[in-house]
């Protein structure tokens, strides 16, 4: 369901911007003149809010890729047959590298061309979200409820950056921790 969402979001980003364009007409040679000034405008927002969106499937993947792990050590923990202490501090080993593996691969996330405007604002959200992964590597614990402040702390304020930029750009900020959560 998660990958469909975003696909269908793009569709209806690109149907809701090609709607609104033809709706518009041009008498005089001005408005034409003013027109192609417009739709050069509409193009480059569109452009931007395409590759944000390309940029956020991009980097869902990303961290998708290596996290499962992290998710597999917490659900152990909290599982009716839980597995042998053995198991379960494999399962933390498994957890902490891949979180460390994310991070590293977060932040070697590059930042599209079209989404120059926003580049420092992208990078220093990312670099919370690596900070994130690293703090929750760092601080895993056998607890079967163990919270994770600091690491959490550190994914919201990723989010919020990311969905500044999302607003800034004229889209919905997203909900990453729905994406990135298996």
């Amino acid at each position: 369901m998660k990958k469909l969402l975003l696909p269908f979001m793009l569709f209806a980003l690109v149907f809701a911007a090609a709607c609104s364009n033809n709706g518009e007409t041009n008498t005089s040679n001005e408005n034409a003149t003013n027109s192609g000034d417009s739709e050069e405008t509409t193009t480059s927002e569109t452009d931007v809010k395409s590759a944000l969106l390309d940029f956020q499937m991009n980097l869902i993947s990303t961290v998708n890729k290596n996290d499962s792990p992290i998710y597999a050590f917490e659900s152990a923990k909290v599982a009716e047959e839980k597995p042998s202490d053995e198991e379960l501090a494999k399962m933390k080993s498994e957890a902490e590298e891949a979180a460390m593996q994310v991070a590293e691969d977060v932040r070697g996330v590059e930042v599209p061309a079209e989404l120059e405007t926003y580049q420092s604002d992208i990078e220093t959200a990312l670099e919370d979200l690596a900070k994130s992964y690293e703090t929750r590597a760092a601080n895993l614990s056998d607890e079967a409820e163990a919270a994770y402040e600091e690491s959490d702390a550190q994914f919201a304020s990723f989010e919020e950056k990311m969905g500044t930029v999302y607003k800034d750009a004229g889209l919905t900020a997203p909900s990453f921790a729905a994406d990135l959560v298996d």
